[in-house]
């Protein structure tokens, strides 16, 4: 199975890949259970589990719905 990098991004050497990987896994264990996540560059929207959903985000320009976001 490809990584997020290897699947969106196929041109990028290892270390690019890594480090790509590495940000979106972090990204990820800061939503919420119902959190999206926006990539601009890919213009795709991605849940909690890394899975690519509706792409409502880039209508919405609220990126991020972080733990600490909630009150």
């Amino acid at each position: 199975m490809k990584s997020f990098s290897q699947k969106y991004f196929p041109d990028l050497n290892e270390f690019e890949h890594q480090f790509n990987d590495i940000w979106f896994n972090n990204m990820l264990n800061e939503l919420t259970e119902k959190g999206q996540i926006y990539v601009p560059i890919l213009n795709k929207s991605f849940n909690k589990l890394g899975e690519e959903i509706e792409n409502s985000m880039a209508f919405d320009q609220h990126y991020f719905t972080f733990k600490e976001d909630i009150v």
